[in-house]
């Protein structure tokens, strides 16, 4: 490392407003950035720790950051987010990566196109590092898919999102654990929320098509949405100020498709005045914005509701935690008052006299086969016929058996209750996308399924009567709420005591269940703080009306400001930083990189043996093999190194599957002027 001076900019916890400015200043560049994301997934993702989070990587984010470095050198940056590495979730179309949702049956499935979120952020300048883990179709929590699951950064005893609703859980981990600058997730039930709570993340679930959907694999289109996943409420911010635009292509996104309901464009949920496009970043941000706000609490929540019928026991610690947010948010101005949620109660007929949209006839007898059969067909087909993979692009050829297959040894999930209808057969899709026709087929439009525009115009209605209009008979600004009453363990998927307690009220999906987004309530959610006993986090949630989206953020900005309580991730400290040349990407072109890695024998067995060879002209390389710096030996152009890594860690599977992960070797070779230029190989492995 001779002529190397100063260092990288610190990885872990950094905000997109420390990255982008570290970048502007040359303090680093973002090939340094990709480098140091890379080592730290290598060391704690795939090895280590083994959480598990990116299973997916960029072949082409060395080459995204490169350019990204060109552009700053010419003086042609793409705005703050320029340069800045994050990850998305596997159901995220990401032009020429897989897109298989965490399903054995699409592992194979490359998607032709960015989805509407990966398109913004690739036109802003941001590199997409890889896909993060979930289970199959984000049909479920914490199931293993093809890919696993991600493990908790804060205790591995426990799980890293709710059992049945936290299918975002590598994007929460990934951003949790410092492996990306944010992360990318998707919500159906709870599915951004809860991996958000169990990691100390801010996350937004955002009223009907405020953010594209298009391009996501879809679950449950009446309700899926686009959930960012940050560890601060700016750097969401930062992120909406790109993602809440209006979109003007519709397909594959049902809310914005759909003739029955009209839908504000997004461009008029932006801060301030309809015309002006105001920013996030400076519309929000507002340190009373708590001050005189009525909020309302559900009791049930807190275990205090002793008419609901599945009763919610809260753990002790967690109404601890509740309680100091609670003066959180009245030493800020804040009225905090406890209420019933009929919303909830009449959603699932949890009392006596509480009535659901089909007993009012505000819902059609049929809409749930509409929806949850019909509509997701539909949908399914026409994400593989939009995504346009040849390989693969008809759900009626898809084998059904592979598309959720249960994981050796993993108890059956079996929801109960209100949600028993829910336990549907995922392999019994593509069966019914081979029948044409309304009977229990794939229809050619979906305006053509029986009870869906009733159905479609009834949850909204449900959403005013039961909702709006009891926050204003209340005098309520809001909802706060803890976003869950206890975390699941581990084991719950092969522990029937476990699992009983991750499948519990308030437990197995975040508070309000499927509620939440089946009547499109916008929520955001900020971490109240670690659990005393288990030192694992749960977030606090603000939900309110439709379209009060602002509003919900300014609250959450300003609980997060006075608050402070995200705590880091135990053992995972900074690695090594990177040396650099001089002023980072200061001036010249980009050195030649190229490189070759081989497995040798290692007679001892305890090791494997990584063998790279290459050439460069850069007077600066530096080589690291799963995180870890190797020795470098040069000879003129040409360079070699050797590493031994643990046998035991070369070959653990993450999967059943899936091969393991072998070993990651990183390269980046500096040149005199600053620039840089990186690579990466996976050896042995996936």
């Amino acid at each position: 490392m001779s002529g190397a001076s100063g260092a990288s900019v610190s990885l872990v916890e950094a905000t997109l407003s420390d990255l982008a400015a570290a970048l502007e200043a040359g303090r680093t560049t973002s090939v340094e950035l990709v480098a140091g994301y890379l080592n730290r997934i290598a060391r704690y993702d795939h090895h280590g720790l083994a959480l598990n989070a990116v299973p997916v990587l960029n072949s082409e984010a060395f080459a995204e950051a490169r350019a990204s470095d060109e552009r700053r050198a010419r003086g042609e940056a793409l705005g703050p987010l320029d340069g800045i590495p994050y990850t998305a979730k596997d159901s995220y179309q990401v032009r020429g990566l897989t897109v298989a949702a965490g399903s054995p049956a699409f592992e194979h499935l490359v998607a032709g196109a960015d989805a509407f979120a990966i398109e913004r952020l690739r036109a802003a300048g941001a590199i997409c590092l890889g896909l993060t883990n979930m289970p199959p179709m984000a049909n479920g929590g914490m199931q293993r898919g093809v890919y696993g699951r991600a493990e908790s950064p804060y205790n591995r005893d426990f799980l890293a999102a709710a059992y049945l609703s936290g299918s975002s859980n590598g994007s929460g981990v990934a951003t949790a654990a410092s492996l990306c600058a944010f992360g990318l997730g998707e919500e159906t039930w709870s599915s951004g929320r809860s991996p958000a709570s169990n990691n100390a993340l801010v996350a937004y679930t955002p009223s009907r098509g405020v953010i594209s959907v298009r391009g996501n694999w879809p679950l449950t289109p009446t309700m899926d949405v686009v959930v960012p996943h940050t560890r601060t409420v700016d750097d969401l911010l930062a992120l909406l100020d790109v993602l809440v635009v209006d979109d003007p292509d519709t397909r594959g996104d049902f809310w914005r498709s759909q003739p029955w309901v009209e839908l504000p464009p997004a461009s008029a949920m932006r801060p301030g005045p309809p015309e002006s496009s105001g920013s996030f970043s400076t519309g929000v941000p507002d340190p009373d914005a708590l001050r005189g706000r009525r909020l309302g609490v559900p009791r049930m929540f807190l275990g205090r509701d002793r008419d609901q019928a599945w009763a919610i026991v809260p753990r002790l610690s967690m109404l601890e935690l509740f309680d100091r947010a609670r003066a959180d948010l009245e030493a800020q101005g804040a009225e905090v008052v406890e209420v019933d949620f009929p919303a909830l109660s009449n959603y699932e007929r949890d009392r006596p006299g509480a009535r659901n949209g089909v007993d009012r006839g505000i819902l059609p007898a049929r809409f749930f086969d509409a929806e949850m059969w019909d509509l997701t067909t539909w949908a399914w087909n026409d994400f593989l016929a939009m995504n346009g993979d040849p390989a693969l692009d008809r759900l009626a050829d898809v084998d059904g058996s592979l598309i959720f297959p249960t994981p050796t040894g993993a108890i059956a999930d079996h929801v109960r209750g209100a949600f028993d209808e829910y336990n549907l057969d995922l392999a019994e899709y593509p069966v019914r996308a081979a029948r044409p026709g309304v009977e229990s087929g794939l229809v050619e439009r979906f305006e053509d399924i029986p009870d869906l525009a009733d159905g479609v115009r009834g949850l909204e209605e449900l959403r005013r009567l039961d909702l709006e209009s009891w926050l204003d008979e209340q005098g309520l600004d809001a909802l706060v709420f803890p976003t869950a009453v206890d975390v699941g363990r581990a084991d719950a998927d092969v522990n029937p005591a476990s699992h009983e307690r991750a499948m519990a009220n308030g437990v197995w999906v975040s508070t309000g269940n499927t509620m939440i987004r089946h009547y499109g309530v916008p929520t955001v959610t900020v971490t109240m703080g670690l659990l005393a006993d288990l030192r694992m986090p749960v977030g606090l949630t603000f939900a309110g009306r439709a379209y009060d989206d602002i509003a919900l953020l300014r609250s959450a900005w300003a609980y997060e400001r006075a608050s402070r309580r995200r705590v880091l991730p135990p053992s995972m400290p900074e690695l090594a930083p990177l040396a650099r040349v001089g002023r980072a990407a200061a001036s010249g072109a980009a050195p030649r990189l190229a490189f070759s890695v081989a497995v040798e024998p290692d007679a001892s067995g305890g090791t494997v043996r990584i063998r790279i060879e290459g050439e460069t002209d850069a007077p600066l390389l530096q080589l690291f093999v799963d995180g870890a710096a190797a020795a470098v030996e040069r000879d003129g152009t040409r360079f070699m190194a050797t590493a031994a890594v643990p046998a035991a860690e070369f070959e653990r599977r993450h999967s059943e599957w899936r091969d393991p992960y072998g070993a990651l070797v990183v390269v980046v070779a500096t040149a005199a002027g600053g620039a840089s230029t990186g690579a990466f190989r996976a050896v042995g492995g996936v």
